[in-house]
C-alpha cells in the first residue's frame, strides 16, 4: 500500500496540496475554454479528485523501475507511455461530466473540448512532477534506511567492546580476592555468571526498559559488593515513573563500574555512590555522584567506558542527549540525559 494511504493525516495533507493544483486547472479551464468560473469548477472537480488518486500511482511505477538501475530509454518510455494513458483518461473524466452539465450549462461541452489541448499539457506537466517527487521521496527513504542500517552497525561495534572490558574488570576482583578469601571469591564467580549471562542477553539488543537497566546494575554492584564488603556503599533514588522508559542496553551499567573503578577501589575507606533518575515531560536524567581521591594515581577516568558511551548516545540519539561530567572537590558528578521515550 501506498505509504499516505497508510495515515489519514498523510492523506488528508496530500489532498489537501490539490487545492491549489485543482485552483490552477479551473483557472486554466476558464482561461482557455471562455467557461464560467462556475462551469470550470462543476466541470473540473471530478477529474481534479480522480488526477489527485491517480498521482500516487508513480508510487509503484518508481518502486520497481529504480533510477540506478534502470534503462534510461525504458525509463522514459515507461513514463511516458503512462502520462499519455493517464492524462487522457482525466480528459475522459471532464468530458464525461462536461456531458452531463450540458442541460445545466448549454455549451459548456463544446468550450470544455476548446480547453482539452491546454489542460492536457498541464495535466502530462503535473504527473510528470509526481513522478520526479516519487523519485525523490524514495531515494530519501533508502538514504534513511542505509543511515539507520549504519547506525545500527556502529551500536553492534560499540556495544562489543563492552562485555569485555566488563569480564576483564570483574576477573581482576576475582584474582585479588583468591589468595585472601576462597569463598568469597567462589561467591563472586557465581554472581559475576548471573551478570554476563544477562548482560550477554540484554546486549543482544538495542533499547531496554529503564528498570532492567538498573536491574544489571544492581547485579554488577552485588559482584563488586562481595569484593569491597562494607566500603562500597550505594544509595538509589529512582523516579517510579522512569521504570518503563527507554534507554540503549548497556549505557548505565558502565558508569557505575567507572565510579566503583576509579573512586571506590582508589580509597581506603571506600565511600558511597549516589544514583537517581529524575525526568520532566521532555528528558530523562540519570545522575551517578561517587567520591575520589585526587592524590590517587591516574588509571584513565576517560578510558574505553565514557568514550564508548558517548560514542552509542551520539550514535543512538545524534546531538540530543548529552554526557556531562563535573568534578567537585572529592566528588566526581557524571549526569546521563537523553530524550523521554516509551518502551515498546
Amino acid at each position: 500500500m501506498h505509504p499516505i494511504l497508510q495515515s489519514w493525516r498523510r492523506f488528508a495533507t496530500w489532498m489537501a496540496g490539490w487545492i491549489p493544483v485543482g485552483a490552477i486547472l479551473v483557472l486554466i479551464a476558464h482561461l482557455s475554454g471562455r467557461m464560467s468560473y462556475l462551469e470550470a469548477t462543476a466541470v473540473m472537480a471530478p477529474a481534479i479528485v480522480v488526477f489527485a488518486f491517480v498521482c500516487l500511482s508513480p508510487f509503484y511505477v518508481c518502486r520497481s523501475l529504480p533510477l540506478r538501475s534502470s534503462h534510461p530509454f525504458r525509463l522514459m518510455m515507461n513514463h511516458l507511455a503512462a502520462a499519455l494513458i493517464l492524462t487522457a483518461a482525466v480528459m475522459l473524466i471532464g468530458r464525461f461530466t462536461a456531458a452531463m452539465l450540458v442541460p445545466t450549462f448549454p455549451g459548456v461541452e463544446q468550450r470544455f473540448l476548446a480547453a482539452v489541448p491546454v489542460l492536457s499539457v498541464i495535466v502530462l506537466l503535473v504527473y510528470e512532477m509526481a513522478i520526479a517527487l516519487h523519485y525523490a521521496a524514495l531515494e530519501l527513504e533508502t538514504s534513511r534506511r542505509a543511515e539507520i542500517l549504519a547506525r545500527e552497525s556502529q551500536l553492534k561495534a560499540l556495544k562489543a567492546q563492552v562485555n569485555p572490558h566488563f569480564l576483564f574488570n570483574s576477573l581482576n576482583s576475582i584474582s585479588a580476592l583468591t589468595a585472601i578469601n576462597p569463598a568469597e571469591a567462589r561467591d563472586m564467580c557465581i554472581r559475576l555468571a548471573d551478570f554476563l549471562r544477562t548482560s550477554l542477553r540484554l546486549g543482544e539488543r538495542l533499547t531496554i526498559p529503564l528498570a532492567e537497566e538498573l536491574a544489571l546494575t544492581r547485579m554488577y554492584l552485588d559482584v563488586e559488593q562481595v569484593r569491597f564488603g562494607g566500603k562500597l556503599r550505594v544509595v538509589q533514588d529512582v523516579n517510579p515513573a522512569c521504570a518503563n522508559c527507554s534507554v540503549p542496553a548497556l549505557v548505565i551499567q558502565p558508569l557505575v563500574e567507572n565510579a566503583v573503578k576509579h573512586g571506590i577501589a582508589m580509597m581506603d575507606e571506600g565511600g558511597e555512590i549516589s544514583m537517581s533518575v529524575r525526568h520532566d515531560q521532555n528528558w530523562m536524567r540519570f545522575t551517578i555522584v561517587n567520591p575520589f581521591d585526587p592524590e590517587a594515581p591516574s588509571t584513565g577516568r576517560n578510558g574505553i567506558g565514557l568514550r564508548n558511551i558517548r560514542e552509542r548516545l551520539e550514535a543512538f540519539y545524534g546531538t540530543a542527549a548529552r554526557l556531562d561530567i563535573e568534578v567537585e572537590e572529592r566528588l566526581y558528578r557524571v549526569t546521563l540525559t537523553i530524550p523521554v521515550r516509551t518502551h515498546k
